[in-house]
């Protein structure tokens, strides 16, 4: 990746500035109001997701197309309705998935490294549906495959039971639940697998827009259960591709030594 850069400095054709300013560039494109993490998937096992909420259109289409021209594909969250729509107009030759507020840009066939594993989806609610919605298309572009179990919510206990029987065979789980989110507690004590909580901007009066969810889900009793913020969907994503990733690994390291 740096060779071409190493031979141009010890030959004296570039100084170490230019040297290092070229090595940068390898990381990053920048522009005078933005510095794109290019690589931030090769260095975590993630992509960056461009973060359109107070971004201007400006702004985050420049981010897109610089994604676009260098990985073939670009993540972007927090979008409303008018900045969709600008990006589906200019972008209308790419492939456009969608979910609530993320929406996935690629040029035809690009493909990204394949995630192998499984990741069981539930929601207690279906207000709850489009923040799964947003989680599941990340990690489905990932390569992971998404077994979904919506609106399994505790005010009819028997929902959960049924959701977690259908989740049971996934590496790990992720639990979205707003009003008063005890459906991710209620999962994890019933299982070993690995479980992500996620609270959602649900609810009304007292604790509503994910704040009553949040303190539960914080003060939860069951050991291990992981918590994002509120409607972080990349982050839940995110936190299940690192489990994922470093289960395969071990389960390489396995093979390997099977093998000898």
């Amino acid at each position: 990746m740096f060779e071409d850069v190493l031979r141009s400095l010890a030959s004296g054709e570039i100084t170490i500035q230019e040297a290092e300013e070229k090595i940068l560039s390898k990381f990053f494109e920048k522009t005078d109001e933005l510095m794109l993490d290019m690589e931030r998937d090769k260095r975590q096992g993630f992509p960056e997701i461009v973060f359109a909420l107070g971004k201007t259109k400006e702004q985050t289409i420049a981010a897109v197309e610089k994604f676009l021209e260098r990985k073939g594909i670009a993540f972007v969250s927090g979008l409303d309705e008018e900045k969709k729509r600008e990006l589906k107009d200019r972008f209308s030759d790419y492939v456009i998935k969608e979910a609530g507020r993320l929406v996935v840009l690629k040029r035809e066939n690009t493909t990204l490294e394949k995630l192998n594993g499984k990741v069981g989806v539930i929601t207690a609610g279906t207000s709850d549906v489009p923040f799964a919605e947003e989680t599941s298309l990340i990690l489905e572009e990932l390569g992971v495959s998404v077994q979904k179990v919506y609106d399994a919510g505790v005010a009819g206990i028997h929902r959960s039971f049924y959701a977690l029987s259908k989740t049971k065979d996934s590496d790990l789980l992720i639990v979205f639940a707003g009003m008063e989110g005890i459906l991710p507690s209620l999962i994890a004590s019933l299982t070993d697998l690995p479980v992500i909580a996620v609270p959602t901007p649900v609810g009304y009066g007292f604790g509503g827009e994910g704040l009553g969810a949040l303190s539960t889900m914080l003060q939860t009793c069951v050991p291990g259960l992981v918590v994002v913020n509120i409607g972080n969907t990349v982050g839940a994503a995110a936190a299940a591709v690192r489990i994922l990733r470093r289960i395969r690994k071990d389960g390489q390291a396995s093979e390997n030594k099977r093998s000898y």
